[in-house]
């Protein structure tokens, strides 16, 4: 019997939405400091004209209005600062934390230097001082890594309600 290809239920599913993508991406630590994707979204639909009803579940909304406009440039705004403010704080504890290490590093390497120069005792780095320099700046990578996601996410995030908002007003 010959093979047959199944494609995945997933192959048949259209992509997710960008809010699903960054629901599903983001660091959950961080869930406050993310863009409110969302809220801006549903901040570009205007009230409907009539309440919806079984017979027309959609009515016409609202036409946009420069109250509108002023409303919704202040929430990008709030946004925009809130993850700026984050991404700034961040960006400067990841500073002082390289710099921290940095100065670890070279006290490991004066130590080492300074037994290369010694004949007798034994004060020269442990395997642990070793160890904990790499622990260091693995953590340092990683947080460098989230914050490049958490900056990605947000400015795509970003860039999408500008888009919905010029395709919409």
């Amino acid at each position: 019997m010959p093979l047959q290809s199944t494609s995945s239920l997933t192959d048949s599913l259209p992509p997710p939405s960008f809010g699903e993508q960054l629901k599903s991406s983001l660091i959950k630590d961080w869930y406050f400091y993310y863009i409110s994707y969302q809220d801006l979204k549903d901040s570009l639909k205007t009230p409907f004209e009539t309440k919806p009803t079984a017979e027309n579940p959609s009515p016409k909304r609202r036409p946009w209005t420069e109250e509108d406009e002023q409303r919704f440039v202040s929430e990008l705004e709030k946004e925009l600062d809130k993850v700026y403010t984050f991404q700034k704080v961040k960006s400067g504890e990841i500073v002082r934390r390289i710099t921290a290490s940095e100065k670890e590093v070279n006290q490991v390497i004066a130590k080492a230097d300074d037994q290369d120069g010694r004949n007798g005792q034994d004060d020269s780095p442990t395997e642990e001082d070793f160890m904990l320099l790499e622990e260091d700046l693995s953590d340092i990578i990683a947080d460098v890594h989230d914050l490049a996601k958490f900056t990605q996410l947000n400015y795509t995030g970003f860039q999408k309600i500008i888009k919905k908002h010029d395709v919409s007003g």
